[in-house]
């Protein structure tokens, strides 16, 4: 038996910020998709704001939203691992992804890893994967992998699937580069039980106007107890340091 049959699939949640139905970003999440797939097992739950978009609008609180979309933000947070898309529009991310986001439970992505992905219409936009993404799941102290994926409007066919050559080979960069980091994450299989309080919590009283006191150093699911991982790290800074003659 091989080892990838012995595997547990991985949880994977795709978002595509992309508005439109075909979207040229929904086809790039779902080339990384089909990619990560082609290498190691995984269960998607794909969310596509050409599905959504329309529900998010009104909110300000999350038990406002929608309950598809309440499930979809649940499954977020339960996720072992994300890969995110998006548009560009002024030079960063939509508004309603942004307003998607903003109703994650805060403490729920740490250490979770997150492939980054945009689609604009020229080459002068590929800085939106450092300057805008990494930044927003740097603050939910998410592990953004290294490499992300950019693609502009000529790497598509007019029936927005991809033919650039270019392009399919960053995107097997990017999932080579990522398949270490998400086959060995800690918390796989656990994570969606470890959140379900940090969902539940959220969907009685987040809102996005709300201020919430956090801890300076979130917790993360992938680590059952802080505390005891802060003393080996505190432990070994107080061993004697061997002399050298």
């Amino acid at each position: 038996m091989s080892f990838y049959t012995q595997q547990k699939p991985l949880n994977i949640v795709a978002v595509s910020g992309g508005l439109n139905n075909p979207s040229k970003t929904e086809a790039l999440v779902q080339a990384i998709l089909d990619e990560l797939g082609e290498a190691t097992p995984i269960n998607v739950h794909f969310i596509k704001f050409s599905e959504i978009g329309h529900l998010l609008g009104g909110a300000i609180y999350r038990n406002q939203l929608p309950q598809r979309v309440q499930d979809d933000l649940a499954a977020v947070e339960a996720a072992n691992a994300l890969i995110v898309g998006t548009p560009v529009y002024r030079a960063s991310f939509t508004g309603l992804f942004k307003h998607f986001f903003d109703f994650v439970e805060q403490t729920a992505l740490v250490d979770v890893p997150v492939l980054l992905a945009a689609s604009g219409g020229s080459d002068r936009h590929a800085l939106v994967l450092e300057h805008q993404l990494r930044p927003l799941f740097s603050f939910f102290q998410a592990q953004t992998l290294p490499i992300g994926v950019y693609a502009t409007d000529r790497d598509f066919t007019p029936e927005y699937t991809i033919h650039s050559e270019f392009l399919r080979d960053r995107i097997t960069l990017a999932v080579a580069r990522a398949l270490p980091i998400l086959e060995w994450a800690p918390a796989k299989g656990q994570r969606a039980e470890v959140v379900k309080a940090k969902t539940e919590q959220a969907n009685q009283n987040l809102g996005i106007n709300k201020q919430i006191e956090q801890e300076e150093v979130l917790p993360s699911a992938a680590i059952p107890n802080l505390d005891a991982a802060e003393s080996r790290l505190h432990a070994k800074s107080k061993t004697p340091k061997t002399q050298v003659a």
